[in-house]
């Protein structure tokens, strides 16, 4: 299928929500595309180059985001949030004309891998000392983790919450099944409570804004 392509420097996970400030022509143009269809484009992360002013080279990996919110500005600026829905694998890019596009094909069913039972309980019984610690770190209420329902959902609900860089979560977007996340999100939740009990918490942006596009 071919999907507008919103180059981003952030990951979007199945589920979780994203804002977005969109200010440049072309991606104005792509909301008002998208708007005349289904409310749907590809957010994925860029592996070399800027959000905006010219080309990038992106991750073979992304999320197709659900367009839930716009408003527009009187300088033609959109401030939108958008719902991350099903992941999609880049085959092949389009011209960027007049904005991003790719063929892509959408990974669904999404596969839950061998093995998910015991990386599900091991995820799940490392979840809540991570959030506790990073609460304690950053003296703010606990985050509400919901760690109910079927693995493949839950997989995507863990890789949000975790405070780790963007290569990491791409990392964690792109595995091949829900039982290599859950795995990965238990190891990596791990490491992040034993450093932020150590070092204290890393300096870095704040997550839940706009994101500068």
């Amino acid at each position: 299928m071919d999907l507008p392509l919103f180059p981003l420097h952030t990951v979007l996970f199945p589920g979780a929500s994203l804002p977005l400030h969109v200010f440049e022509q072309r991606y104005r143009a792509m909301m008002e595309h998208i708007l005349a269809g289904d409310r749907r484009f590809g957010v994925v992360m860029i592996r070399e180059g800027m959000e905006s002013g010219g080309f990038a080279e992106v991750h073979e990996v992304g999320c197709v985001g659900v367009l839930r919110v716009l408003e527009r500005a009187d300088d033609g600026t959109m401030d939108i949030v958008i719902t991350g829905a099903e992941r999609f694998r880049i085959e092949r890019r389009l011209p960027d004309d007049p904005f991003p596009r790719a063929e892509v094909s959408l990974i669904v069913p999404e596969p839950v891998g061998p093995g998910v039972e015991e990386r599900f309980a091991a995820a799940r019984a490392m979840l809540p000392r991570y959030i506790d610690v990073l609460s304690r770190m950053k003296a703010t209420a606990p985050v509400e983790a919901d760690l109910e329902g079927e693995p493949v959902d839950v997989s995507f609900r863990i890789a949000a919450l975790l405070e780790v860089d963007l290569n990491e979560r791409q990392r964690l977007l792109a595995c091949k099944h829900a039982a290599a996340r859950l795995q990965l999100a238990a190891a990596l939740a791990r490491r992040e409570a034993l450093l932020l009990e150590r070092i204290g918490p890393a300096v870095g942006t704040p997550r839940g804004e706009y994101s500068p596009n």
